[in-house]
């Protein structure tokens, strides 16, 4: 059999049998920061989060302090695992392997046991018509507990939903905790997946601990960041469904109003209408970014043509929003800001920003809030921004 004729009969079959919500493949760029609490509140559940779902990893590792490098056996058979809505991890009982905590920075974490013995969060990808995979992720201690116990993470990866796992190239990290009672060591991470992983209709990575010696200790997983640059080739898009058009008028009744045409799925998403109010506001005491209910911060409003990722930054005094859209969500901010994201649905969106970024309020003075809207397929709409200043509100 060929290889064109291989691809061809694959994109067939993810035409006719697509992926189910949770262990579907992610379309690139693929941004996960977890400031949107509501994509994970039940048990267990990752059905609100594009891409990406948590095992428990029982029986990987043997013996206590094994090595994540050495632990490439398929996980997908052990339980799928996350506890939703924890808020302290130095108070959560016998809880271990995957887990949501609503901190002021919210972050989803692993932790090893007994039972969870190689805990672990796989990220399923459509790298098709891409090439040049890079991933990018913090892995932060959140566990300031009075434990100190080596806690090595790994990333890995494969190219299908089968089969082991193979180690990436500075995807390891020999131990993400930062002494005892501390929770303050951030890793950021950054690795080039091999070409293997180009223009596959199925590639997973792998974020990996194991059960240490000793108590475990809390490690968060965050700001992940999955990207790769277009090329040829591929395959192509499933064709629409035809449109059949308005049903025939009832004889005798009055004609429906028609609904306005919503914008062509091969433009990119608009967004419009940016606005905070107050401008002037005092920054939350408590809480991330974005707020989903209460009166702290400012009223963050904006809207959108089609549902989106919402990429914000701040930036303190000013700054043109096209270096935003030129270099977006790379790097540092572009001063003493910061970003964070949130997704937005078609039509108005109302939410609350807390003058806080990274689970810290902002510096008194003058910035600039810039927003770019993605959507699944990489497309970005053009920046808009608006201006606030931090200190005593009116």
């Amino acid at each position: 059999m060929t290889r064109a004729l291989a691809t061809g009969l694959t994109c067939l079959l993810l035409i006719a049998f697509p992926a189910q919500a949770g262990t579907s493949p992610a379309t690139l760029p693929l941004v996960q920061g977890w400031s949107d609490t509501g994509q994970i509140s039940v048990e267990d559940d990752w059905s609100g989060v594009a891409g990406i779902v948590g095992y428990r990893g029982d029986g990987l590792v043997g013996e206590p302090g094994s090595d994540p490098r050495g632990v490439t056996a398929e996980g997908s058979g052990t339980p799928v695992d996350v506890t939703a809505n924890l808020t302290d991890p130095r108070a959560v009982g016998l809880v271990a392997g995957v887990a949501e905590f609503e901190l002021p920075d919210p972050v989803v974490a692993i932790q090893g046991s007994a039972t969870a013995s190689a805990p672990h969060v796989v990220i399923s990808l459509d790298t098709r018509g891409r090439a040049g995979v890079t991933v990018r992720m913090l892995v932060r201690d959140i566990d300031a507990t009075a434990h100190d116990a080596v806690e090595p993470v790994a990333l890995q990866y494969r190219v299908g939903a089968s089969g082991p796992f193979a180690g990436v190239p500075g995807g390891y990290v020999a131990d993400a905790t930062g002494g005892l009672g501390l929770a303050t060591r951030v890793t950021r991470v950054s690795v080039n997946l091999p070409l293997a992983a180009d223009g596959q209709p199925v590639v997973q990575v792998r974020v990996l601990t194991t059960n240490a010696v000793g108590q475990d200790e809390w490690i968060g997983i965050d700001d992940i960041e999955v990207s790769a640059a277009r090329v040829g080739g591929g395959c192509p898009a499933p064709p629409p469904a035809p449109d059949p058009g308005p049903p025939p008028p009832v004889p005798g009744s009055a004609p429906k109003p028609v609904a306005a045409p919503k914008p062509p799925k091969h433009t990119p998403p608009e967004l419009t209408g940016l606005e905070l109010m107050p401008a002037t506001f005092t920054p939350a005491k408590r809480g991330p970014a974005i707020l989903r209910r209460g009166r702290a911060g400012a009223a963050l409003r904006f809207r959108l043509t089609r549902p989106a990722l919402v990429r914000f930054e701040v930036a303190q005094g000013g700054g043109a929003p096209e270096a935003f859209a030129r270099k977006p969500w790379r790097g540092r901010a572009r001063s003493t800001g910061g970003r964070f994201s949130a997704r937005g649905r078609r039509a108005l969106n109302r939410l609350r920003f807390s003058g806080r970024v990274r689970g810290r309020p902002l510096a008194e003075g003058a910035y600039v809030l810039t927003a770019v809207a993605v959507d699944r397929a990489g497309r970005m709409s053009a920046p808009t921004a608006v201006r606030f200043r931090l200190g005593r509100g009116d």
